[in-house]
């Protein structure tokens, strides 16, 4: 274990430590994190909306209440890729040490620039902008966009491209007219953009990203079994002591998609395109990174002090999937007898998923529904999905509490042994 552990910290921590400060890597955590109010904070009306009583379902569409309802998540999660470009340009601006809300607007105007603007109606053009660019399909064409675009504003402002403006100007209006060189520059740069692409076979820039990036990342990233080897992953970089936050990063547009599409399928009743992984995502990461509630609850059964006292400090928080008192307390990191639990923990979860989704408990799956992490994975799979997801939450939680048993029972009689040799020699 010791040569282990000195191979993570020479060879593996420091070009994680260099990946999680990456700028590039701190903007799309940043402009992706910022989102997070527009999906949480619609997950009341979306339960409202979507609440599985046929009574309740009639009496909102009689009433046209329903529609009102629907407004909120299409001008919402419906219109991610909008958000997520402003978001991302505005933290990668301010992370370089540029102005945010330039570089929010000019990535902006730039992925409506470059966005297909002709809708046929009745083989009459239309002029109109349609949800298939400002969704879940556009993402990563968003990313692209807002850190290219930000990146070229940032150059050409530290180059000092700007209006000079007088003093006798106030700081207000000579800040927001200082940048019009620059994006002359950028929308002409953006306008060839355009061009070039509409004489290819995809017509424009975001069924490029889509086809020829988009598509394969998404066809293996959104996989079922992608998010379980991610996340054993993240078990055992969090094993030796690394944050997670730096693989959830990078993966974070992968779930942010995946959800988003999934929305956008839902709304418009059409199958999911990613049920299975986001139906799975509900039976890994129990507690928290390793399935730590399974532990939490192995402790609840200890003889020795230190087990017993850390059992009842840990129970709560590992409920609502707060781990960072087992990792850290019992400690989990770096203790060779929870090694085995805390990487296996993540497929032992996924097989009682896996079968679950076989037996149709998520069927009724809502994926407009976006609850916090820290709801309890049981309560979220009812009120997300219903009772018979639930019931299996709690199947795959009691699967990865037979799978720490052992390993807490070894290391419970190792503590149990300490604590009567330390009163023997007192």
């Amino acid at each position: 274990m010791s040569n282990i552990m000195e191979t993570m910290e020479k060879k593996v921590m420091p070009p994680m430590t260099k990946l999680n400060n990456n700028k590039v890597i701190k903007a799309l955590t940043m402009g992706m994190m910022a989102t997070m109010p527009l999906t949480l904070g619609t997950c009341l009306v979306a339960i409202a909306a979507n609440f599985p009583m046929k009574a309740w379902s009639d009496l909102l569409a009689k009433t046209g209440i329903g529609v009102q309802m629907n407004a909120v998540i299409n001008g919402t999660t419906q219109l991610m890729a909008l958000y997520i470009v402003i978001a991302i340009a505005f933290n990668y601006a301010k992370i370089k040490g540029h102005d945010g809300m330039t570089a929010a607007m000019l990535s902006l105007g730039s992925f409506i620039v470059l966005m297909p603007q002709q809708v046929m109606v009745d083989k009459t053009p239309i002029l109109a902008l349609t949800k298939d660019y400002l969704g879940s399909t556009a993402i990563f064409g968003g990313m692209v966009i807002a850190l290219l675009v930000t990146a070229l504003y940032c150059q050409l402002d530290k180059k000092g491209i700007v209006i000079k403006m007088p003093d006798s100007v106030p700081e207000m209006v000579s800040k927001s007219l200082s940048p019009t060189f620059i994006a002359m520059i950028i929308f002409l740069i953006v306008l060839i953009v355009r061009i070039g692409f509409a004489a290819t076979p995809y017509g424009n820039i975001f069924d490029f990203i889509t086809k020829t990036v988009g598509l394969p990342i998404m066809k293996f990233g959104a996989s079922p079994w992608s998010v379980v080897v991610v996340f054993m992953i993240i078990n055992f970089l969090w094993f030796f002591g690394i944050h997670p936050n730096t693989i959830l990063s990078v993966y974070m547009p992968v779930l942010i998609t995946a959800g988003t599409a999934n929305i956008t399928a839902f709304q418009s009743g059409k199958p999911l395109p990613y049920f299975a992984f986001s139906a799975l995502a509900a039976y890994i990461g129990l507690g928290g990174a390793g399935s730590t509630l399974g532990l939490a609850i192995c402790m609840l059964t200890g003889r020795s002090e230190r087990y017993k006292t850390m059992g009842k400090l840990s129970i709560v928080p590992s409920i609502f999937n707060i781990n960072e008192p087992l990792i850290f307390g019992v400690p989990i990191m770096f203790n060779p007898v929870y090694f085995i639990p805390m990487i296996l923990s993540t497929p032992v979860g996924a097989a009682v998923g896996l079968v679950f989704i076989k037996l149709g408990a998520h069927a009724k799956m809502n994926p407009t529904i976006q609850l916090p992490w820290t709801m309890p994975q049981p309560v979220a799979a009812a009120i997300s999905t219903g009772l018979f997801a639930a019931l299996g939450v709690c199947c795959a939680v009691a699967a990865v509490t037979l799978l720490y048993f052992p390993f807490f029972k070894y290391a419970d009689r190792q503590a149990l042994k300490e604590e009567q040799e330390e009163v023997v020699a007192v």
